[in-house]
């Protein structure tokens, strides 16, 4: 999933025409539809689905619409602008079973939109236990797949890797997308992001599903994928394949 913070329209398109092959969704993040001139959103949304890119909000302006009362406003708007899918996140609020399943059943069944889960907090830790039944509430409700959020995923340059395996062996590979964190973040860099992309790579292998990637990081995260990064460490690389490293 690549991340759009707003890239114009004209840039939008040189993305797509040169990468566009390498990216599954693209995230229209944080807040920022909500500023964004209307007939300018329909058009870059309307240019990722000519591209067969899925399109989604970010899931905590959706937090804010449903503490607001407003979430079916908003679905309502995200349907006609043409939006693909809506991200159902608890980063700031915490969700009952009973409204996660209910947000995601309301979208799919009366808007037609995909549903993404996001699992997951800003701040403060989540067991592994609550994480593990937070995946299955979105899943059970017919989320088409859940994201699971950065900060509980690293620490630092930290993986949960006991976690990671655990939600792998658990779910199927494609119901699990894992968020890189944002390099708008304190303290992270697109060299730290970069090695935790790494990481995931060589734990969960080439397929593994990845978010929050720049548009800048999508030719360097496919050379990370086929082995092709600078280093010898995947197994099934080309570098490996030909036999340098090992």
């Amino acid at each position: 999933m690549m991340i759009d913070w707003g890239i114009p329209e004209a840039q939008q398109a040189d993305i797509i025409a040169a990468q566009g092959h390498l990216i599954d969704k693209a995230k229209i993040a944080a807040g920022i539809p909500r500023f964004m001139p209307v007939n300018l959103l329909k058009r870059k949304l309307a240019a990722y689905r000519a591209a067969g890119i899925s399109t989604a909000n970010g899931g905590l302006f959706t937090e804010l619409t449903l503490k607001q009362g407003t979430y079916n406003e908003m679905l309502s708007e995200m349907a006609e602008l043409g939006f693909d899918s809506v991200e159902v996140s608890e980063n700031l609020e915490p969700l009952s079973a009973s409204e996660k399943t209910n947000a995601v059943r309301h979208a799919k069944e009366n808007y037609g939109l995909t549903v993404l889960g996001e699992v997951g907090r800003k701040e403060g830790e989540m067991t592994d236990d609550e994480i593990m039944a937070d995946v299955e509430t979105y899943l059970n409700a017919g989320a088409s797949s859940v994201y699971l959020e950065a900060a509980e995923i690293f620490d630092g340059e930290t993986a949960r890797e006991a976690l990671i395996r655990k939600l792998s062996d658990t779910f199927p590979a494609e119901a699990l997308i894992f968020e890189l964190p944002v390099n708008i973040l304190p303290g992270i860099t697109d060299a730290m992001k970069h090695k935790m992309a790494s990481k995931m790579v060589s734990t969960l292998g080439t397929e593994v599903n990845l978010a929050n990637v720049e548009h800048y990081e999508v030719y360097l995260l496919e050379c990370l994928r086929r082995g092709l990064g600078g280093d010898t460490n995947h197994p099934e690389g080309a570098f490996r394949l030909a036999g340098i490293g090992g």
